[in-house]
């Protein structure tokens, strides 16, 4: 299990995009997978779709490796609640899935939003360590009553972002540009300054 403090991202490839009441994330990060998708990037991961149906009882989820829509049943407690509840073991083994797939090489991590199970080191906790190692850029999706709880968890290594597209693509252009995930790890200071 990963530990809270182990995210080494001093370059700003893993963000945050904290958000309030009233703003929609899922949207953003929806849009912004659509945008990389359609450019030929390689993602992985989830969001999260909170438009309810009708009677507010279903909610969806898109698996982004197969842009695969994922309905699902809220129990009533979580439809009074207003709330998404998705099945803690399924996002488990979706997270699984996702580590896997960063390991093989994708351009892009989108983690549907932190929350109590990844603060306790399960969810996509080491999906998120596995992109951080690797130099994978990640978004994650972090209500603003968690971002003190998501600071402590990635060391504050992480930059934060408006819950706005266009913040996102600002940030998704300067991390995509970086050559210096290209360069050799022996690469002197020097030389990546030229």
């Amino acid at each position: 299990m990963t530990k809270p403090g182990t995210i080494a991202d001093a370059d700003g490839d893993i963000a945050a995009l904290v958000h309030r009441s009233g703003d929609r994330p899922d949207h953003v990060l929806s849009a912004f997978a659509r945008y990389l998708a359609d450019g030929g990037r390689r993602i992985c991961g989830l969001v999260q779709l909170r438009d309810p149906s009708p009677d507010g009882s279903r909610c969806s989820v898109i698996v982004l490796d197969s842009w695969q829509a994922v309905d699902f049943v809220r129990g009533q407690e979580a439809v009074r609640e207003g709330q998404c509840r998705l099945d803690a073991h399924w996002l488990d083994q979706m997270a699984n899935q996702t580590k896997i797939t960063i390991r093989r090489g994708v351009d892009l991590v989108i983690v549907n939003r932190f929350g109590p199970l990844e603060a306790a080191g399960r969810g996509f906790s080491e999906a998120i360590a596995v992109a951080s190692d690797t130099k994978t850029p990640l978004i994650i999706a972090v209500p603003e009553f968690e971002f003190e709880r998501w600071t402590r968890f990635s060391s504050g290594m992480t930059v934060k972002l408006e819950c706005k597209l266009d913040k996102v693509l600002d940030w998704w252009r300067r991390v995509s540009s970086s050559d210096l995930r290209a360069l050799p790890f022996d690469a002197r200071a020097c030389e990546l300054l030229k």
